[in-house]
């Protein structure tokens, strides 16, 4: 199903109450779920799909609410913070990135798409764990903007 559709149920579920709609149609099958309440916040650990380094989920550091940006994931797909098991990770916890910088990879179909930062600024905390599957719109990164 093409993304463009996708994105739009997206958009049109988060003004509405409906949790989870699924579509059929001729050119795929598509489901879209909302986290809703405690759903939104626990979310069961899931350990690395691909082997190599065995990354850490960092704890939140309290949020600047005016500084603060979020980077969600564009896509549905699953999170890799390294370009290879065995590369060194995009960023860390504490790393200063350039609008443009390549944050990780969210592999969709065996497609591996780098998700860049939409600022500059200071990481300030990685919401997801490597090799996790991750959802359209879910919050992956938090950066701290300068400027």
């Amino acid at each position: 199903m093409d993304l463009k559709i996708v994105k739009a149920i997206y958009r049109f579920l988060k003004g509405t109450d409906i949790v989870e709609l699924e579509i059929e149609g001729p050119e795929g099958k598509v489901r879209v779920r909302r986290a809703v309440g405690e759903e939104a916040v626990q979310r069961p650990a899931k350990a690395p799909q691909a082997p190599g380094p065995a990354w850490e989920k960092t704890e939140k550091e309290p949020l600047n609410k005016d500084k603060t940006k979020t980077i969600t994931s564009p896509m549905v797909g699953t999170f890799y913070r390294a370009p290879s098991p065995e590369a060194p990770a995009f960023v860390e916890t504490g790393s200063i990135v350039k609008d443009g910088q390549a944050l990780c990879i969210i592999e969709a179909m065996k497609i591996m798409n780098e998700v860049e930062s939409e600022y500059t600024g200071k990481v300030i905390a990685i919401l997801v764990d490597n090799g996790q599957p991750v959802e359209y719109g879910e919050p992956l990164f938090h950066l701290e903007v300068q400027g």
